[in-house]
Formats: structure tokens, sequence, C-alpha cells
């Protein structure tokens, strides 16, 4: 297949327009719908609906993935090889991170990813439960994930483990107890970060409860940590978020909920088996940073 038709369609993807993404190649709308065109008329299918976004079909959506990789594998040949040409000569990493760990241990692969001149990141905010649909889809070609299987394509190794505890005012669990001092788990407001966040379901479960009667959410990391502490309500916060004095017991406002207790989400780094020099030190930079996980 064309590569510059190939390139022009995960733009398109992209991008949400045609004329997004034809600026972005630096050509006109009508040479951009013809690349389209051209690579639809050689697969015999429809790729791309023409809506706003635009959106791949499902034939299009089959041949997203492979697209993207054929894109980094010219690019990296492109970028060592000295080429001038269409193509950037920086190479684009498309990649998946849950909010907490972009939040914390990986910082230090930015860090890292800040001496590359030749590579620039994408990050997607991704709960680490569903990172791994990125990857099926083509959206990314790694992600931090829950799932230890890898992906179809991929190939998955340990980083280690985030231990999250349930945190909550003294104030807001005083207001929710019974005449006997019970805490009335169903009643307590709920904080999550996302309709996919499920680590405080998880954690009610063991109380016996199924859902609280409220259920705040805030796609926030500082504004999650800041609306528990303010007594909005209960949440999960990770190990490494700690407010200074709360493990101690010592913390004036806040309390760890022992009846809860902690939960752990064991991360998997998971990436396409198709081998660049960019991924590949992406890898490691991320295998580096994952050993001061909390």
């Amino acid at each position: 297949m064309n590569t510059d038709h190939l390139r022009a369609f995960v733009l398109a993807v992209d991008e949400g327009t045609f004329e997004a993404a034809s600026a972005l190649l630096g050509i006109s709308g009508s040479a951009f719908s013809q690349r389209i065109k051209a690579l639809e008329k050689e697969v015999g299918q429809v790729l791309l609906t023409r809506t706003i976004p635009v959106q791949p079909t499902e034939a299009g959506s089959a041949l997203l993935r492979t697209a993207r990789q054929m894109m980094l594998l010219e690019d990296e040949a492109r970028r060592s090889l000295g080429f001038r040409g269409e193509a950037s000569e920086v190479v684009t990493l498309s990649v998946a991170v849950n909010a907490d760990s972009l939040f914390t241990w990986f910082q230090r692969v930015l860090q890292e990813a800040a001496t590359w001149d030749d590579v620039e990141l994408h990050l997607h905010a991704e709960d680490q439960e569903h990172s791994h649909e990125l990857l099926r889809n083509g959206t990314v070609a790694a992600a931090v994930a829950k799932t230890p299987a890898p992906v179809s394509g991929c190939r998955a190794t340990a980083l280690g483990t985030m231990r999250y505890w349930p945190v909550a005012s003294a104030e807001l669990l005083d207001r929710h107890r019974d005449a006997d001092g019970a805490i009335t788990w169903e009643r307590v407001p709920q904080v999550d970060y996302s309709i996919r966040d499920s680590l405080q379901r998880t954690g009610l479960r063991r109380l016996g409860v199924t859902a609280p009667r409220v259920t705040h959410l805030i796609p926030s990391v500082e504004a999650y940590n800041a609306a528990v502490a303010h007594g909005l309500g209960w949440g999960m916060i990770p190990e490494g978020m700690m407010p200074e004095g709360l493990m101690e017991g010592e913390h004036p406002d806040l309390t760890l909920v022992e009846e809860i207790g902690p939960t752990e989400a064991h991360l998997h780094w998971q990436r396409w088996t198709t081998g660049t020099p960019a991924l590949d030190r992406l890898t490691d930079a991320v295998r580096r940073a994952a050993t001061r996980m909390k």
C-alpha cells in the first residue's frame, strides 16, 4: 500500500476532519481526498465515514493499527537515514497511561524524554483497566495496562504494583454514623475519577455494598485528592500521594478507612511487537521509572 495514502488515512482519524489533516500534511483538500479515495479503491472498501469528526468504518478499524505501525517504521527509517522528505524526521509515539501513574512515577519517563530531540510523545490518559482497548484498535503503540495477557500483536512486561488507600475526612464519616456509631456506607458520598473508575466500587463490595447513593466524578488527579480532603466524598488515593502524617494516623482532618483496606493495582507495559529504536528507548525508560513506583 502507498504509505502517503496510509498516512493520510491515519491523520484523518487523528485530526477528525479532512481539512485539518490536509493542512497538517501541507497539501490541498482535494489532493488529500484523492489519497483517501485511492486507498479505498485499492482495498475495495470504504475506510472512513464522511462525518465530523471522521470515524473509521469497520474495515478502517481493522486497517488502522497496521497503518500506524507502518508509519512508525517509515518515520524511524527516514530519521535514521537522515532522509529529507514529506514524512517528519521526528518519530511520534502514542502511549496510554493511567492518570495516577502519569502524575507519579511516569514523571521520570517524561524527564528522560525531555532529552530526546527525535521523538514526540502523544499521551492518552486512560484507566489501566481499559488501556488495552486503545492498543487493540491501534490508537496507541504502547500502554500501561492492568491485564498481563498481551493484546494480539503486542508483548507485555510486568512493571510493579501501585497501592491505593481508602481515605475520607473524619467529619464526613461522623455525619454518616448511626445511633450505634456504625458508618452507613450506602449514604457516604464517593468520589470517582471517571465512570470507568472501579477502585472505590471494589472497596465497597468488601463491605457488602453495591453502590453509594451519591458518586461525584472528578477527572483531575489534583482536584480528586482535594475533593477527598475537603470532605466531598471518600476515595482511593495512591500511596505515593498520601498527605503528610496520614499513614501514621497523625493527620488532623483525614483518616484511613480501615474496614475497606488497601487495593493493589498490578501494572504491565504492553507495546507493539514491531520494534523500532524509539519504542525500545521508551520501553527502557518506562522500566527504569517503574522500579520506583508507589
